[in-house]
């Protein structure tokens, strides 16, 4: 009792002087620190821990995440890092996929790819070798043009180890079209909920009717059971209410998945103990 009053007292005090994020980052845990925006690239930490709950939640105990756009490495490096936090967190194991040309980016074709932003070659993978170095086998590796290597890709998901978050960074309409090909597989090969981080529908030339939001749209328009929506539980409980990423976070939703098609085998709960169960599985 004491013990808790003196750590009440300890906060108090340095919350004043220095602020509650500083407190937190010095001595919450982790799902604290994500809250609160204090882990290296939030968006990834967000997407991966999203992808790690919801495999548990339907009782899996492996993930694949993806990055579309790997560039230097410095995302997929990130990744490998969050991966073991994550998984001492969950339980949950991680298959780390990236893709790129090694190249850079590929020539544009009219406006949906933005040509007045980006231009073929940019982004070059600047020492390939030294990227395998680092990667070390704790992910995957897949070069060439996505339009060629995507439907491979796809046909080795398991649902053993489903489709839970992908990162979107191939800046342009083309790539981005052929990078979401790989949500068309068997229902099974997805999380019910896979969530999306896409890098570049947040700038000024951005519209919905060309690059990734253009992609975006043409793929709802297509597909009548997989739908892509703002992630609608940002910001949530979160302290900070507004962040740059948040709205760059989407999910797509596996409505043929057969976890959507009817209620999963559970009593009857109130309305207490119904939102109990949500903020226990982190579903909020």
């Amino acid at each position: 009792m004491e013990s808790n009053f003196l750590s009440r007292v300890q906060r108090k005090i340095w919350t004043t002087l220095v602020g509650e994020e500083s407190w937190i980052n010095r001595h919450g845990d982790f799902r604290a620190r994500e809250r609160y925006g204090l882990i290296s690239r939030p968006n990834y930490v967000y997407g991966m821990l999203r992808a790690a709950d919801v495999a548990q939640y339907f009782g899996k105990q492996h993930v694949t995440v993806v990055e579309f756009g790997v560039a230097s490495g410095a995302g997929l490096m990130n990744m490998i890092d969050l991966a073991p936090v994550i998984e001492n967190e969950t339980g949950v194991k991680f298959r780390i996929v990236g893709f790129d040309t090694g190249s850079g980016l590929p020539p544009t074709d009219g406006y949906k790819d933005h040509p007045e932003i980006w231009t073929p070659g940019d982004f070059t993978t600047e020492n390939r070798d030294k990227l395998l170095h680092e990667l070390d086998g704790r992910a995957e590796m897949i070069w060439g043009d996505i339009h060629e290597t995507i439907d491979s890709f796809t046909d080795t998901l398991d649902p053993s180890a489903p489709l839970g978050f992908i990162s979107l960074d191939v800046d342009i309409y083309s790539a981005t079209t052929a990078a979401l090909r790989c949500l068309t597989g068997h229902a099974e090969k997805y999380s019910p909920a896979v969530s999306m981080y896409f890098d570049d529908v947040g700038f000024f030339f951005a519209n919905r009717w060309a690059g990734e939001l253009a992609a975006i749209a043409e793929f709802n328009d297509v597909h009548e059971l997989r739908k892509m929506d703002r992630d609608r539980s940002l910001p949530g409980h979160r302290p900070t209410r507004t962040d740059g990423w948040y709205e760059r976070m989407y999910v797509c939703h596996i409505l043929d998945h057969a976890q959507r098609q009817k209620p999963r085998t559970r009593r009857e709960l109130d309305i207490r103990s119904h939102a109990e169960f949500m903020l226990s599985r982190h579903l909020f």
